[in-house]
């Protein structure tokens, strides 16, 4: 069981992309389940046995395959069915690290992950995200520094945070 008290899902998943390209209710509750259920950490990434999610979503197996491919298909998760290991795709660009105490404890449950295929997917994802948020937190704070500030490179203001 997790010991996170809350998920992040961000209110931009109800904007036309992925998730809602999806087309299936089945497969967007999936997808939620996925993001929020108990099993969840923070590196988005983690084993579900296939009993575990049908008990707590009330499907049969055979549905819970069938729509489970589906988020595979839509690239929403990555699964490995021999160690039954999930990752949300793009985790990390939702879900990064917050400070480098936090990025130590992702690194150790990245770690843990099973599946070697999951694993180094996982690992390059979160290289990718370190590399953001290192480069965006400048050490120099003052505003204008270089003839910019940090408002001006700042997610929303980039792009990269729409």
């Amino acid at each position: 069981m997790s010991s996170r008290k809350f998920s992040m899902v961000s209110p931009a998943i109800w904007r036309p992309g992925r998730f809602l390209s999806l087309g299936d209710p089945k497969a967007q509750m999936l997808y939620l389940y996925f993001l929020t259920c108990e099993h969840q950490n923070s590196a988005g990434c983690f084993r579900l046995p296939d009993g575990y999610a049908c008990a707590d979503l009330g499907w049969l197996l055979p549905q819970y395959v069938d729509v489970r491919q589906k988020l595979i298909a839509g690239e929403m998760i990555a699964f490995d069915s021999e160690t039954s290991t999930i990752y949300i795709e793009r985790w990390f660009q939702h879900c990064a690290a917050m400070s480098d105490k936090h990025a130590i404890g992702i690194r150790k449950t990245i770690s843990a992950i099973e599946s070697d295929v999951i694993r180094e997917k996982v690992e390059a994802d979160f290289e990718a995200s370190e590399t953001l948020r290192k480069g965006v937190q400048n050490p120099i704070d003052t505003p204008f520094s270089n003839g910019s500030s940090r408002l001006i490179n700042s997610n929303f203001l980039s792009g990269r945070g729409r």
